[in-house]
């Protein structure tokens, strides 16, 4: 049996144990199951099962997690989906009032219990690591509307740009959604842009597609281009070249939210831990700077 259960799958109604919801955007993007594993062995582990609410497969329509709440099945909520938090919020308050913990994925809430992974500063280590090899002129590929944790990663990048003296106008922004296809497209884009060596994109996804869209272009990968994406997803491994990208530790922020969350259920004081700390992981797809 999976270590966490569809929330929209009335089988649900066998297992009579307390259990906890989880709010998650997609579950297309490899990052969201590996945190819900998380989440999902601290609470076996607790006594609670884990059931899973996919905002994007019910498109907006909060009738159905509005219906679990009245049936009292969740104990308390995870929110890891942006654009929605607020929403949730709110109906938690108007249904069944419950304790709720926010990932850094989420939409702010004021004075909301929220853990998080340190994306300031992947996103300096990002540009460090570009600018220690030479390069002087990049694309951030990103949507133009960004989640907290994303735009954490965007402020990394312009502030470590700044303390390198890098000037704003040798910063191209490429506005793409958060897909290997937008990547692919961000490419053709990026390579009619004069003067760009490095690419940095705010998730795996798009850096995926990006190398795509360059290999399609005839462009060698790092010679050409250096590459770099963030989140360091099980295909950034596979791919040709590999990925070098900024690795969280996902487990570790579901283990973690899990436990801040199981606390306040159990009325105990959570023990939020500072930013979780990440690291860049240097792989084939970074190099050094194309000589003019």
């Amino acid at each position: 049996m999976n270590d966490y259960l569809d929330l929209n799958d009335d089988a649900l109604v066998r297992y009579p144990n307390p259990s906890i919801g989880v709010v998650v955007p997609t579950l297309m993007n490899p990052f969201f199951p590996k945190m819900l594993s998380g989440i999902a062995e601290t609470a076996r582990i607790q006594g609670y099962y884990t059931e899973v609410f996919n905002a994007a497969q019910d498109g907006g329509d909060w009738t159905n997690l509005a219906a679990r709440f009245a049936q009292g099945r969740q104990q308390g909520l995870i929110l890891a989906a942006p654009k929605v938090t607020e929403k949730i919020v709110r109906l938690i308050a108007e249904t069944e009032p419950m304790p709720y913990v926010l990932t850094d994925q989420a939409d702010d809430v004021p004075g909301a219990l929220r853990v998080a992974v340190d994306d300031t500063t992947g996103g300096g280590l990002v540009v460090d690591h570009l600018v220690g090899l030479g390069h002087q002129r990049f694309a951030i590929v990103c949507p133009p509307q960004l989640p907290f944790n994303m735009a954490a990663r965007y402020r990394g990048y312009l502030d470590a740009l700044g303390r390198h003296g890098i000037p704003r106008n040798a910063v191209t922004y490429v506005s793409a959604p958060l897909t290997r296809e937008a990547g692919q497209a961000a490419a053709a884009r990026i390579v009619k842009l004069p003067g760009i060596t490095a690419i940095i994109t705010i998730n795996d996804d798009l850096a995926i597609g990006v190398l795509k869209g360059l290999h399609e272009l005839g462009k060698r990968i790092p010679h050409d281009y250096s590459v770099v994406g963030y989140d360091n997803t099980d295909l950034s491994n596979y791919v040709t070249p590999e990925l070098t990208t900024v690795n969280q530790p996902v487990m570790d922020l579901g283990h973690a939210v899990a436990d801040c969350l199981l606390a306040k259920i159990e009325r105990r004081e959570p023990e939020v831990p500072a930013t979780l700390p990440v690291e860049l992981v240097v792989r084939a797809s970074s190099g050094r700077a194309k000589l003019a």
